[in-house]
């Protein structure tokens, strides 16, 4: 059980490690113009990782492990992190947990590069879960985020319908969902200081779950919304 953990620990810092994008640079790059975009770009940021198995755990089931959410470039129109600016990578640590009803919930915590977002949210199957082979599975997941940051900071709420197919060594699946996100800038130029936008958008999902040895799950997904696509990995402890 210690090794495993410390896989998973290892798998955290890796996704730090790797991160490229900034924030440091957010108070001298944003505009009127740019903040609705930045907005869009961190809800996609947000709202991904919040499924990996495309189904619930069932009462007394348990999952953890580190997660982490990627939009391979900031949206053409999004300046606010500079020119130069690479992809957008957010790491998570992420527990789960399986209550009765076919109710799974689960909270998140993550930081990068000075800012911090926590949050967390439940999941619902619609029908009673089968381990038959080629059954569908379909839930509804529900979630809600803040973030803070030097210069900025935001909520996040984000609502999906997932639909999957239950395979005897991985299970893939589909989503299409809406994140709701605000972002206000704070302690920076006079007339931006307080300066609040919210924008609702629509993302999409492609993913599939691998079930390994020693109760390890990997999952990997793609996703794609109206400023580009995007990524998301999870390497978890399941029970």
């Amino acid at each position: 059980m210690r090794k495993i953990l410390f896989i998973l620990f290892l798998g955290f810092l890796a996704a730090q490690a790797f991160a490229s994008g900034s924030y440091k640079d957010f108070s001298a790059n944003v505009t009127a113009g740019n903040l609705k975009y930045f907005a869009k770009d961190m809800g996609g940021l947000l709202g991904a990782g919040t499924f990996t198995t495309g189904r619930v755990l069932g009462w007394g089931g348990f999952q953890v492990g580190p997660h982490a959410s990627m939009w391979f470039n900031p949206s053409d129109k999004n300046t606010a992190l500079g020119k130069d600016a690479g992809a957008m990578i957010m790491p998570w640590m992420q527990a789960d947990i399986g209550f009765p009803w076919r109710i799974d919930g689960f909270i998140r915590a993550g930081t990068f590069d000075g800012f911090t977002s926590a949050g967390g949210g439940f999941r619902w199957g619609i029908f009673r879960p089968t381990q038959t082979e080629w059954a569908f599975q379909t839930m509804i997941v529900a979630a809600a985020d803040a973030g803070v940051a030097d210069s900025f900071s935001l909520s996040h709420y984000h609502g999906s319908l997932v639909l999957s197919m239950t395979m005897k060594y991985f299970t893939p699946y589909v989503s299409a969902g809406v994140d709701n996100t605000t972002v206000t800038v704070k302690d920076v130029r006079a007339a931006m200081d307080g300066t609040a936008e919210s924008v609702w958008t629509p993302r999409y999902l492609v993913g599939v779950n691998f079930k390994l040895p020693m109760y390890l799950d990997l999952s990997l997904a793609g996703n794609w919304a109206n400023y580009g696509p995007g990524a998301e990995a999870s390497f978890t402890l399941r029970f």
